[in-house]
């Protein structure tokens, strides 16, 4: 009986902080999908208690890893994609132009309308793989059908009460050979996991969420001076 109530115990206690970085699990996590081998559609899903700051840095850093991992250097989002975006206060950067302290807190990333062309060319690729299956010769790929939209996800409860549980999903394209860096829309792996590593690192914030930080990472190099 003890041991059932201490379990019930930890399971509340583990409930109550948000989703950490590991893979996708009963609490959330991050999880991936090949595409194609440069194309990865990649996700990271918190719970109740994760902040859009923590989903945002923790599925920056799982492309990055990734990206890495497959032996690639440096990825683009593919994606509709929505961020978080904090400028310095006044107390941070008192020099910094009114304009830019008063920047808006969203920042938008849309794919272009090559990139949604080439998601509709892998759509009708799948098309013709699939009317070729029974043709053994045929080639067979993986390729992608859509280009995802990363958006936050709201899960509705019992009660008519609605939770939002922070998620983000979007396709990377991942470049091996030296990659014109432009955030924030292509990154370099190395050097994007090196700019979020103290925020993952560094002590954490209510529940165990990032803390809101200056998103520096997210600008071309310098914007912020």
């Amino acid at each position: 009986m003890l041991r059932v109530i201490a379990f019930v115990m930890a399971a509340a206690m583990l409930a109550a902080c948000a989703t950490p970085y590991a893979e996708r699990g009963l609490l959330g996590g991050f999880s991936a999908i090949e595409l194609r081998p440069d194309v990865w559609r990649v996700r990271f899903s918190g719970n109740g208690y994760t902040t859009r700051e923590t989903a945002q840095t923790f599925w920056l850093n799982r492309c990055a890893e990734l990206t890495l991992e497959k032996g690639y250097t440096a990825f683009e989002i593919l994606s509709d994609m929505q961020f978080v975006m904090r400028y310095p206060s006044s107390e941070d950067e008192p020099t910094l132009p009114r304009s830019r302290i008063l920047g808006a807190n969203r920042m938008t990333i849309l794919a272009s309308a090559e990139e949604l062309a080439e998601a509709a060319r892998w759509h009708s690729d799948n098309g013709r793989m699939v009317s070729q299956q029974n043709d053994s010769n045929a080639p067979r790929v993986k390729v992608a059908t859509v280009v995802a939209r990363g958006a936050p996800v709201i899960i509705y409860s019992g009660g008519g009460y609605a939770v939002r549980m922070p998620a983000l999903e979007g396709d990377i394209h991942m470049i091996k050979r030296p990659a014109a860096v432009a955030p924030p829309k292509v990154f370099d792996a190395k050097t994007l996991q090196a700019a979020i590593a103290p925020h993952m690192d560094t002590e954490k914030c209510g529940n165990g969420n990032v803390c809101p930080h200056v998103h520096e990472y997210l600008l071309p190099a310098g914007k912020l001076r």
